[in-house]
């Protein structure tokens, strides 16, 4: 053959041929077949297994479906166990009777047709509901989890109850054996464990969610025992290390030509199914919970806490799905919910009274019609609340649409009460307050988007200066609004305890945000057309679309050059950072007293504690570097890890 020259077999295209070889990318390398991969023991489905290579192989497969819960491929993960594509080899009502009964009474053929078959089945058809869920959009595929399935079967025709009564009889099996108790136990265990995970996983898929609280409980005690009794690693040479072969996708049909990926621990598999029912405890408990701000907060607070990981797609995918599906609200409410629900709880008024003053109190050319703004709100706040179980960068970019759509909103309120004539206080009040509801969203929606930044680490050193400056700006607005709210909300009503505690909250952040921006405000800032393009870039959420003024802002907040005079005081303000972390310690010393609490498994209020715990840590760190001067033995350090907003002190 001379150069350039291919030969391709009928059926091997120039992609197969391609994935053939490692060409450094590790999104086109499959890997080629080594040396060292044909020291591997062959797989054959109808080797009998111990009993403990059977629990160790059942084990590991919750680390290949776990694998594709966090977004790898599932050639990567599921499909390397190697029953998965032999499950009619292993079907006993092809064996001949003779093939099954006349086997080593410690290696039974039922442990490979009645209780691994099952186990196997139960696998592919939670993978199968996960992908069901998946495919509806709400999480994105090649962004949030893999879709591809390879023309590999996941059940999708069997049904949920045929498969939990082969789990049913796989255990009635076990028990009838003269197998060691201690493996009876084990491996009925796990087939416990795979039926409990089926049946959960087809509660979302149902809607037969009252079932949630009850099987997360029972699959938590199952999983105890599973990590309790952990079986031992088989040797190299055991038929159950064969059953698992990374290097499967070479004999797939893929679109995605994969590497290998080395499954996680078995703890960590353990950790992160402990997580996954957390998850659905969460889900359950916001389910039952029938409060926008409630959402808005357990939203909110699984982005903030940094020791918190982000759910995996399908569980974000799920909630979102509870929280408003088909325009039904917690499958109990039509979207007319949504409006009422976001008044009576950001002020205290019912929508009904506001719409009787609307009416009676109209001047205005024509009929009153808010059907206009009534669809935007149903438009903006679901999607809103939804945003927060959308993965990280996502949301930050739909937060910056947000602001607008906000903003938007908020005008038109302005423009409706210029013809409404306010025939007393309580009237005057009310009218007053629309537009002060929809700028409390805006001005969240505004602080998310810095927050975001800063804890995705988007800001170059020189740019958190004014990342923190922009934020104390936005908070002031913010504080400011909500004590223009404050005379209109009932008193001892929970709006008046939630407006109480985003007061505090609200000048913690202030505070430590200015005293952040003096501590790092000595940096080199670049060139001020640097800047300004860099504003350009990072903050075009802020600015207005009118080609007459590009560099206007959308809403009224300080413009870039407001940054470069305040910087022009930067000694004054340097002198105050000591007493602006004091105004954030007395500010958090009542903030734990002032969180409001629904009931006592209040997941937000438990929530809010360790936030406030995690603000107060690191407040008093900035404080003793701050005030002892530790400039040569510490320095600030920006990790989202420890902290997603403000740095810790380190040691150098």
């Amino acid at each position: 053959m001379s150069t350039e020259d291919v030969i391709l077999t009928p059926g091997f295209t120039l992609m197969d041929s391609m994935s053939a070889f490692e060409i450094g990318e590790p999104r086109m390398d499959s890997g080629m077949l080594l040396e060292q991969d044909n020291t591997r023991p062959a797989f054959e489905p109808l080797t009998p297994l111990l009993p403990e290579e059977l629990c160790w192989i059942i084990d590991r497969s919750f680390a290949c479906e776990m694998g594709w819960y966090a977004g790898n491929m599932l050639s990567q993960t599921v499909y390397t166990l190697l029953y998965v594509h032999t499950l009619q080899d292993i079907n006993p009502d092809l064996l001949p009777p003779e093939y099954l009964y006349s086997q080593d009474s410690t290696r039974p053929m039922q442990l490979l047709t009645s209780v691994l078959r099952p186990a196997v089945f139960a696998m592919l058809k939670d993978c199968d509901i996960v992908w069901r869920e998946l495919s509806k959009k709400r999480v994105y595929d090649m962004e949030d989890w893999q879709s591809e399935k390879c023309e590999v079967t996941l059940l999708e025709g069997v049904p949920v109850d045929f498969i939990i009564d082969k789990l049913d009889g796989a255990y009635t099996w076990l028990r009838s054996t003269d197998l060691p108790q201690q493996w009876i136990d084990a491996l009925a265990d796990r087939l416990a464990l795979r039926k409990t995970l089926l049946q959960l996983f087809n509660t979302g898929h149902t809607g037969h969610l009252d079932d949630l609280k009850p099987l997360v409980t029972i699959a938590r005690n199952i999983l105890r025992r599973v990590r309790a009794h952990p079986p031992e690693t088989p040797p190299a040479d055991s038929p159950a290390v064969a059953a698992f072969d990374p290097h499967v996708s070479r004999r797939l049909h893929t679109v995605i030509p994969t590497r290998e990926l080395e499954l996680s621990p078995q703890d960590s598999v353990w950790d992160s199914l402990e997580r996954m029912l957390d998850g659905w405890e969460n889900i359950n408990y916001l389910r039952e919970n029938h409060s926008l701000l409630s959402w808005q907060v357990n939203g909110l607070l699984s982005v903030w806490l940094p020791d918190r990981p982000l759910p995996v797609s399908y569980l974000r995918s799920l909630t979102q799905h509870i929280f408003i599906d088909n325009h039904i609200v917690l499958g109990d409410y039509d979207e007319e919910w949504l409006i009422e629900r976001f008044f009576w709880e950001t002020t205290g008024t019912s929508y009904e009274s506001i719409c009787e003053v609307l009416i009676n109190s109209w001047t205005g050319p024509g009929a009153l019609a808010l059907q206009e703004m009534e669809s935007h709100i149903m438009e903006v706040v679901p999607t809103y609340i939804k945003s927060s179980w959308f993965n990280p960068p996502r949301r930050r970019r739909y937060l910056m649409k947000a602001v607008r759509d906000w903003q938007l909103l908020q005008d038109a309120f302005g423009n409706l009460i210029q013809h409404i004539a306010a025939s007393g206080e309580s009237v005057s009040q009310i009218l007053h307050s629309l537009p002060l509801v929809v700028a409390v969203w805006k001005l969240t929606t505004a602080r998310e988007i810095i927050l975001t930044g800063l804890q995705q680490e988007l800001y170059a050193a020189y740019e958190r200066s004014l990342a923190y400056w922009y934020l104390a700006q936005i908070l002031e607005r913010h504080l400011e609004t909500l004590d223009q709210l404050k005379p209109i909300i009932p008193p001892d009503s929970y709006a008046q305890h939630e407006l109480e505690f985003q007061t505090q909250f609200l000048t913690v952040l202030q505070s430590m945000s200015l005293a952040s921006f003096a501590t790092i405000s000595s940096e080199r800032l670049p060139d001020p057309e640097r800047m300004r393009l860099n504003f350009k870039r990072r903050y075009k959420w802020l600015c207005s679309p009118r080609e007459d003024n590009p560099e206007a802002l959308l809403f009224n907040l300080p413009s870039l050059q407001d940054f470069y005079h305040s910087l022009e005081n930067i000694e004054e303000i340097k002198a105050s950072v000591e007493d602006h972390l004091r105004i954030a310690q007395d500010a958090l010393a009542h903030l734990s007293t002032a969180i409001p609490r629904t009931s006592t498994t209040d997941k937000g209020y438990e929530g809010r504690i360790e936030l406030v715990k995690g603000l107060t840590r690191i407040n008093d760190q900035l404080l003793d570097f701050v005030g002892n001067n530790h400039t040569e033995s510490a320095k600030l350090q920006w990790n989202p890890r420890s902290h997603p907003w403000f740095p810790t002190v380190v040691l150098s």
